[in-house]
């Protein structure tokens, strides 16, 4: 196990490509982790060696003895570079990559990835994508997470594409570089996309032939925003860290509010309650050292719990929220999704939450809009009640700065729970 403390940079590429020749397992840390995360990830974890530089090693002091500073490899013949013996084991076996999940519902837990569950996933979408050798790709995505190092710098190696790499993502960089007319693939998350159709400036992405977007549901009213503003319909899809990629729309077929159909290979089932459940060759070989974790999210039938609910409409996947978000009021169950997209349709509301809180004397559970907007309470309200079905309604908005998410952009819930019951006293 060689642990990777480096940000998006052609270091870290080089560092990864040579952990992987050499038949070793790379576990990239986020580069934006403080001390002490770092530190439970490798105490939980211990890795034999650790690459970075000099930006990080002050992060490593109590893994100094495993530390090599990226300038030094190749030069050192301490015991830090001893030879450790290398893996070899057929494409679906051997671990490429360990990297953690998003946290949505608790701590990230550590995900392997076989080298063909890497390539399958590329393979898969690249079909569908008519993804080849002649696109280049912006990547401002953090490669230190699952989506960036497989269907970004994977992607780019299997097909030997142009590479064009942002250390981070800001909006004014990202449109002058996908304007420059050197760029003909872009690939984040939902949230990326709602920063670029607010951005300043005039810019011309008619050279990039595909946006595509993933990690999280994409609110209808942003795909449109995109597509005025700059003629490009977003390509949505939908997967995890432990899945890989289960669903994709298709070029000739970009439908808003939808991550699309289900993908070749992948066996989609809609278990209690509308669960996805799927088994595919992209499906992880399950959470590291953690057989009760992995156990408990398999059926009786060996297909995967994705806790997303979902439903099919004209062949197409619609996501509906998380298991654990499910909301019932006056007898409806009712989709935070479809609340947020309608919320969505005003112009002064740029993101929002929606979270249903259960009471155990209750019949019917509390609704709790969290809204980052240039509106007022008041002015949220009435267009609540102007514009939204009687169970959809409440009272109870928390204005915020901006949604608390995890490093992968997902909405922390735990966290959002608790401010919700503390605002309802709960």
């Amino acid at each position: 196990m060689v642990g990777l403390l480096l940000p998006n940079s052609w270091q870290f590429i080089e560092a990864y490509l040579a952990i992987l020749k050499l038949g070793h397992i790379a576990m990239p840390l986020d580069p934006t982790f403080k001390r002490l995360e770092i530190e439970a990830v490798l105490n939980q974890i211990p890795a034999e060696l650790i690459i970075t530089d000099d930006s990080y090693s002050g992060l490593l002091t109590k893994f100094q003895s495993k530390v090599i500073l990226f300038g030094d490899m190749g030069q050192t013949s301490d015991a830090k570079t001893k030879d450790y013996k290398a893996l070899r084991l057929p494409a679906g076996q051997q671990i490429a990559s360990l990297v953690f999940t998003s946290g949505t519902t608790g701590q990230p837990k550590a995900a392997p990835y076989t080298h063909r569950n890497h390539i399958w996933n590329i393979e898969v979408c690249s079909k569908i994508w008519n993804w080849t050798a002649d696109d280049s790709l912006l990547i401002s995505l953090p490669l230190s997470h699952w989506y960036g190092i497989v269907m970004g710098l994977s992607g780019i190696i299997y097909h030997g594409n142009s590479l064009y790499l942002q250390d981070w993502f800001d909006e004014q960089k990202t449109l002058r570089a996908l304007a420059s007319g050197q760029i003909t693939m872009f690939t984040h998350i939902a949230t990326i996309y709602s920063l670029l159709v607010t951005a300043e400036g005039d810019y011309d992405l008619s050279a990039v032939r595909l946006c595509i977007s993933g990690g999280a549901a994409l609110p209808p009213p942003v795909w449109q925003q995109f597509k005025d503003r700059f003629g490009q319909a977003i390509l949505e899809c939908y997967g995890s860290s432990e899945t890989g990629r289960i669903a994709s729309n298709l070029l000739n077929e970009r439908i808003p509010g939808s991550p699309g159909r289900v993908l070749d290979g992948v066996d989609l089932k809609l278990g209690p309650e509308g669960e996805v459940t799927i088994k595919s060759e992209g499906v992880f070989p399950g959470y590291w050292q953690n057989q009760s974790a992995t156990k408990a999210a398999y059926t009786a039938d060996g297909h995967w719990r994705t806790g997303d609910i979902g439903q099919f409409e004209n062949g197409r996947i619609i996501l509906k929220g998380r298991i654990q978000e499910r909301i019932r009021r006056f007898g409806y169950t009712i989709s935070p999704r479809d609340v947020e997209w309608a919320l969505h349709q005003s112009p002064g509301i740029q993101e929002v939450y929606v979270l249903g809180v259960q009471h155990p004397d209750q019949a019917n559970d509390e609704l709790v809009y969290f809204v980052k907007a240039d509106l007022d309470t008041t002015q949220i309200l009435d267009y609540v009640h102007s514009n939204l079905p009687f169970a959809w309604r409440t009272e109870n908005i928390i204005l915020v700065d901006s949604i608390p998410r995890t490093k992968n952009s997902k909405p922390k819930l735990g966290e959002l729970n608790k401010m919700a019951k503390e605002y309802l006293g709960a």
